[in-house]
């Protein structure tokens, strides 16, 4: 069926869906222009570089995302916990309570890395900095700060990778409703 008037961001939201569900190798023409209801041709009108520039669209509406619904949360205004805890409640939003895919795992392996890598890790030391800015004004020393976001990090996509792996979602969740206390206990 035929999208003819499709807003980009739906576009963008179709062409996520079908990275998060058969991974950047797995995407194909034919996948990716199911999904949006747009001929080959129509798709290389938006997308110039094909696929790659779909992968771009996909990372980039993320990181937008993820900064409108985590960042700007760990850096707005009230106590650092509340903090904390509106920025869990979008990485529940984000991720549907470990109900979707993480595309920091999809696009990281294969050749996706080597084309995507400087992106990928552009968004996680956003996120990390982030993270360690709000520990740092909670009390906790820098490099202790530092060591938290990363071990925080790697909570969050292990275990969207372990929930998507043992088909078990209520490890996101759980993982999710720890970690104030992980990250702000002394």
């Amino acid at each position: 069926m035929a999208h003819p008037q499709l807003p980009r961001d739906e576009v963008i939201d179709r062409l996520t869906a079908v990275f998060r569900r058969e991974g950047y190798e797995g995407a194909s023409l034919a996948l990716l222009s199911e999904a949006t209801g747009l001929g080959r041709s129509s798709l290389y009108h938006h997308f110039p570089r094909g696929k790659d520039d779909m992968a771009e669209a996909v990372m980039l509406a993320a990181r937008d995302k993820i900064t409108a619904l985590v960042v700007e949360r760990l850096s707005g205004p009230g106590s650092p916990r509340k903090r904390l805890e509106a920025a869990v409640r979008g990485w529940d939003e984000f991720y549907q309570s470990g109900q979707l895919s993480c595309l920091t795992e999809l696009f990281s392996v294969g050749n996706a890395k080597q084309r995507f890598q400087d992106l990928l890790l552009g968004g996680i030391t956003k996120l990390r900095a982030a993270i360690a800015a709000l520990l740092v004004e909670a009390g906790l020393p820098p490099e202790k700060a530092e060591k938290r976001a990363l071990d925080a990090v790697v909570a969050i996509q292990g275990g969207l990778v372990v929930a998507r792996a043992s088909g078990d979602r209520s490890i996101f969740p759980s993982i999710l409703a720890e970690l104030p206390d992980r990250l702000l206990n002394p």
